[in-house]
């Protein structure tokens, strides 16, 4: 019988003031078992320390890591024993993708972002003299919705 292999995400939690070798370890040990199931790791991101809802294990901040991988079970079970153990990670949560999830979308989605963090820039530039300001479409709906 052969494992079935599913998508998931996995978001884990460094100590906010952890360094990048303890950091490492981590993405080391992750890797050689993802290796050593016959895994793969298909998204990696990393969110930057942030400062918690609330105290887990004494810490106030954490630095959050985003992974996605399709693995079989035994490999899930194998990285999440790994992360309880970890003194470099105070807290996880592993969530199953749908079957036809996209493996592209998040990448999709940093483009976007980027290219909507770019577009607030380009529309803050003075029309040249003579050409009429263009308004925001938000601002237009804004302006009706008030009339």
């Amino acid at each position: 019988m052969t494992e079935e292999i599913r998508k998931y995400e996995l978001l884990y939690i460094h100590p906010g003031n952890l360094d990048e070798e303890g950091v490492q370890k981590v993405e080391n040990r992750l890797a050689e078992i993802v290796e050593r199931f016959s895994a793969r790791i298909f998204h990696r991101e990393d969110w930057g320390v942030r400062t918690l809802a609330y105290r887990v294990r004494k810490h106030d901040e954490g630095r959050y890591i985003l992974l996605r991988f399709e693995a079989g079970v035994d490999c899930l079970r194998e990285i999440e024993r790994h992360l309880k153990i970890m003194d470099e990670v105070i807290k996880f949560l592993t969530v199953r993708l749908p079957d036809d999830f996209d493996e592209n979308e998040g990448k999709k989605a940093a483009v976007e972002e980027e290219a909507a963090g770019e577009e607030p820039a380009a529309a803050a530039e003075p029309a040249p003299a003579g050409e009429p300001a263009q308004e925001d479409e938000s601002v237009k709906a804004a302006a009706t919705a008030s009339e």
